[in-house]
């Protein structure tokens, strides 16, 4: 598919470039996060390891499904960002729902 050509201007390229900075900020503060590991409680909680809770992106939200890699539930999700694992098996395994990793 081609896209339609659009001017490019200079308002574009300031907007451009200011967004961009704006987005390294989120990034460094993500990165900061993780290594301060500032949310843990509510992280352990969401039984999420550092890296999913901190620094895991996902572009688009989206109505998904997946199954559970280890009881084969059903597991409805809100995002492109798929779980590997159910709430139960991460709860009883020690393992973080999103990637399936051990819990840091």
């Amino acid at each position: 598919m081609e896209e339609k050509f659009i001017k490019w201007t200079d308002k574009d390229i300031r907007s451009e470039t200011e967004s961009n900075k704006r987005k390294y900020q989120h990034i460094k503060n993500c990165v900061r996060s993780y290594e301060l590991d500032l949310g843990k409680e509510n992280r352990k909680v969401s039984m999420q390891c550092k890296y999913c809770y901190y620094l895991r992106i996902c572009e688009f939200s989206a109505m998904t499904t997946s199954y559970c890699g280890i009881c084969k539930e059903l597991i409805f999700n809100g995002s492109c960002a798929t779980d590997k694992i159910c709430d139960k098996c991460a709860g009883t395994k020690g393992l973080c729902v999103h990637c399936g990793g051990e819990m840091d």
